[in-house]
């Protein structure tokens, strides 16, 4: 596997040449069921005639039909052959049509690649822009757990051939940050465009630390009060139903932050149902930056399980009860798990977990 190559999906696949105009006039309905009945049969048949008609056509044909696979077919250099080893993600809007082009895209290119997955993410539409926004942030949590599993020797590629002018918008100043490299074929081009990775770093602004148990709490979708996040720019914050969360540029801002603040020092508890004792703090004195970081990291996830009604307890966290209770603490877990592996020791004081110290685990 040598890239990871992403492609926003449009409907480009619909709109050559004769077609209905029921495609255009219920492009944003989310649901075959939502179109009025006595036009379900035209979307359906034609639908059904573009599947066929993209299985049976040439690679030229193609990529004169579909603005995705004319940008894909471009990175490959007409050889699809050559895509075996890569991973492909589609990413569609969230309507019946959006969806039902990616599906044939889909279906084209599993002929070919071995791994073709799809990105369902909730809202990605244009008739709601708050919903939208919304989605965005999701998108961007995709992509930061995409980019996280990249190994080594993979590449992530952002293909922005395709896909409706909101999405691309974003996804180019996205790629900024994430992509290793972006490409285009423009319309009435057949040369691909290729921009690298470009040298940008964000700036921190001061409120990043001053804030930092808001943006870490957002971030782990713990709820916050309306008077800890007024003085954050809004357009890093977003409110759907009422409830903040981290915009999409929000988290954009936080993740090119968050693993250098992490790995300063230990951080305090960004819960009231974690809490630190004295030897816990002098025991975590000194550590490594990926030391601190990876603590960072658990006492989040320890947060977590104590505020979430669903206790979520990852591997990464491996909470559990001690068989034999070691002084005062009764359960623990890890801190990190390579090398010189840590655990953290700690108790329950009524509806609050104590850490009690950061040592090696018991065996």
């Amino acid at each position: 596997m040598n890239s990871i190559i992403l492609s926003p999906v449009g409907t480009s696949i619909f709109t050559k040449g004769k077609f209905p105009s029921e495609i255009n006039q219920f492009s944003n309905y989310k649901n075959l069921e939502d179109i009025p009945s006595d036009r379900r049969g035209i979307i359906s048949s034609y639908i059904q005639e573009v599947h066929d008609l993209m299985l049976s056509s040439s690679l030229e044909d193609v990529k004169k039909r579909s603005a995705e696979l004319n940008g894909i077919i471009h990175y490959y250099n007409d050889n699809l052959h050559n895509a075996q080893k890569d991973i492909h993600y589609l990413l569609p809007s969230d309507t019946y049509i959006g969806k039902s082009a990616c599906e044939i895209i889909k279906c084209f290119l599993d002929k070919y690649i071995g791994s073709v997955c799809v990105l369902e993410i909730k809202d990605l539409q244009t008739y709601d822009c708050d919903r939208f926004q919304y989605a965005l942030s999701d998108v961007v949590s995709q992509i930061m757990i995409i980019k996280r599993g990249l190994l080594p020797e993979q590449k992530f590629i952002f293909n922005l051939t395709g896909g409706f002018k909101s999405i691309l918008c974003f996804l180019q100043s996205l790629g900024m940050f994430y992509a290793d490299e972006t490409v285009y074929v423009f319309e009435y081009s057949k040369d691909l465009m290729r921009i690298p990775a470009l040298p940008v770093k964000l700036v921190p602004y001061d409120y990043l630390k001053e804030y930092i148990v808001v943006f870490r709490r957002l971030y782990n979708n713990l709820s916050v009060a309306e008077e800890e996040y007024d003085k954050i720019p809004e357009s890093l914050i977003l409110k759907l139903y009422g409830e903040p969360t981290l915009s999409a540029y929000g988290k954009i801002v936080w993740d090119n932050f968050r693993k250098d603040l992490y790995s300063e020092k230990l951080l305090d508890s960004i819960s009231p149902k974690v809490k630190y004792s004295e030897i816990f703090l002098k025991s975590t004195k000194d550590l490594g930056k990926d030391r601190y970081y990876n603590l960072n990291m658990r006492i989040d996830e320890v947060s977590c399980f104590m505020e979430l009604k669903s206790k979520p307890n990852p591997a990464s966290l491996d909470l559990k009860k001690l068989a034999t209770p070691k002084g005062i603490s009764t359960h623990e877990f890890d801190a990190w798990a390579d090398k010189d592996a840590k655990r953290v020791f700690c108790h329950y004081d009524q509806d609050i977990l104590v850490l009690d110290t950061l040592l090696e685990g018991l065996h």
